[in-house]
């Protein structure tokens, strides 16, 4: 289901990564306090009891699932309550339901709507805005996550729980493909439900322009399927209308397209960042075809705290659906500006190019802002980014992370209309990210300087920005978030929103409302 969303039931009245880890069997706590990124997990072992609930009812629940209820107290609980964004985890769930059927997810709707309690969905927990946790019952579906192929017509069905790499790794017998994420570990409904975000989406569009169908637990607990003929309303809200909002999506069926040998590029500038080399990057994009995807990143070079600006470094990594000579003539204007440091440009199978270009999601604390760029950042725009970069005030802990970055846009994500479905945002040539990492050990006023940091860095490229914000990198600071995600389309996911979950069963702190 979507990458986690909350959700509040009402009563009829009213490299090794953190995941792989947690792939093993039986991780205890004793297992989660050793790992040092998973020491908030460690102390999951309780859980404030729902109000009125007492555990016959979470027996009854126990008892109507195929797959498991996780309790506080159960060996398995404290790694079932790691979310990505450890930013927002509290006291653990009062349980965890981990689906292993469709009619599970109905079951778990129908329960805590009939005994009133709170609830959030969960597939690859990698919410950055945590609404994948819960105070009361986490609906996962992460168990879920078969991947059929039909190659006679060019289809794929996928389970709700599903994530990038399993979806890419069954594609790779048929040669086919569609336009994924980048990141392995990220479930592949929250992905679609708010877009979905990858180095193909210029040449194949977002990830939800692709989907044929889905299949959706809705507020009443039926299952229901959406499509273009069937409750063409639902399935024009689900796509780019984000996660958590509708139901608990069980299955995805998408439209799948052919690989083929592809190139790969990644160049970086150590200590060199100047706002012509970031110029001619976006010159590149913009002017090249939409066989080109990348994204390029600058970092500041020092992560300790610091009173004078920091040299920069920047990164360009990307895919372009041709071979390694055209990628070197679109890079040659790029390098007659500054020869990068280090450079790589290989032609490779498609599978091979799929796991050069991957990376984790942000893990841990951290904050992210999004908005979008029409055309190239003027002059001043990048000046202005350079120069927060290198003035940000560092934490001790912190990885040398992205702290500014430009993800490719436009392409064939523009050629649909806004409203054709609920991603609206079809103007854009770039993201534009930001962001800062910390860890909870870093001193308390260095970590407040950091947030002032990013949020004034933030409002000083608005004048650069067109306006709007990811709704696949949720920020719980975003102003007029609504509006923000959705635009133009807003008033028409409201009216979806009423129409089919009027008790808005489906609640959380950044869910569609049914009233504006």
């Amino acid at each position: 289901m979507p990458d986690g969303a909350s959700s509040v039931a009402h009563a009829p009245s009213r490299g090794v990564t953190r995941r792989a880890l947690l792939r093993g069997a039986g991780v205890g706590a004793a297992g989660l306090a050793a790992a040092p990124w998973l020491r908030h997990a460690a102390a999951l072992e309780t859980a404030t009891p729902v109000a009125g609930v007492g555990d016959s009812a979470w027996d009854d629940l126990a008892n109507r699932l195929r797959g498991r209820l996780l309790r506080p107290g159960d060996n398995t609980y404290p790694a079932a309550t790691v979310i990505n964004s450890t930013r927002y985890m509290r006291e653990g769930p009062a349980g965890i339901a981990i689906c292993a059927v469709s009619e599970d997810a109905a079951v778990c709707v129908t329960w805590a709507r009939e005994n009133g309690v709170p609830f959030a969905v969960r597939s690859g927990g990698h919410n950055y805005g945590g609404f994948s946790n819960s105070d009361g019952l986490v609906i996962d579906v992460k168990g879920m996550r078969s991947v059929s192929v039909d190659p006679a017509v060019g289809t794929a069905t996928v389970a709700g729980g599903a994530n990038n790499a399993d979806v890419g790794d069954a594609f790779i017998p048929y040669g086919l493909y569609f336009p994924g994420g980048r990141c392995p570990e990220v479930g592949v409904s929250g992905l679609t439900l708010g877009g979905g975000w990858g180095f193909s989406n210029r040449y194949l569009g977002m990830t939800c322009d692709s989907l044929v169908s889905t299949d959706v637990v809705t507020a009443s607990g039926d299952l229901v399927t959406a499509s273009a003929t069937e409750h063409p309303d639902l399935f024009w809200a689900v796509r780019g209308g984000a996660g958590g909002n509708f139901g608990v999506h069980t299955s995805f069926t998408y439209t799948l397209v052919p690989t083929r040998d592809v190139t790969v590029f990644q160049l970086s500038w150590s200590g060199g960042g100047t706002a012509a080399l970031i110029d001619a990057i976006m010159r590149m994009q913009l002017e090249g075809p939409h066989e080109l995807g990348m994204r390029v990143a600058v970092r500041s070079q020092s992560r300790m705290p610091r009173s004078q600006p920091a040299p920069l470094d920047i990164d360009l990594i990307g895919l372009y659906w041709g071979p390694p000579a055209d990628v070197e003539e679109l890079l040659a204007p790029v390098e007659r500006v500054q020869p990068a440091a280090a450079r790589t440009v290989a032609g490779m199978g498609f599978p091979a190019a799929r796991a050069f270009l991957a990376a984790s999601t942000p893990e841990g604390t951290y904050q992210i802002k999004t908005g979008f760029v029409q055309g190239a950042l003027p002059a001043e725009g990048v000046v202005t980014m350079l120069e927060w970069i290198s003035s940000m005030p560092g934490v001790p802990s912190q990885a040398q992370e992205s702290t500014g970055g430009l993800y490719c846009w436009g392409g064939k994500v523009n050629e649909l209309a806004p409203d054709a479905n609920a991603f609206v945002h079809r103007n854009a040539d770039f993201l534009f990210k930001c962001e800062i990492l910390w860890q909870p050990e870093d001193d308390p006023d260095l970590i407040a300087d950091n947030l002032d940091w990013v949020e004034g860095y933030y409002a000083a490229m608005q004048p650069y920005l067109s306006g709007g914000a990811y709704q696949n990198f949720t920020d719980r600071s975003q102003a007029d978030w609504p509006r923000a995600y959705y635009g133009q389309n807003l008033e028409r996911l409201v009216e979806v929103k009423r129409a089919w979950d009027s008790e808005n069963l489906f609640h959380f702190a950044q869910s569609i409302p049914i009233t504006l």
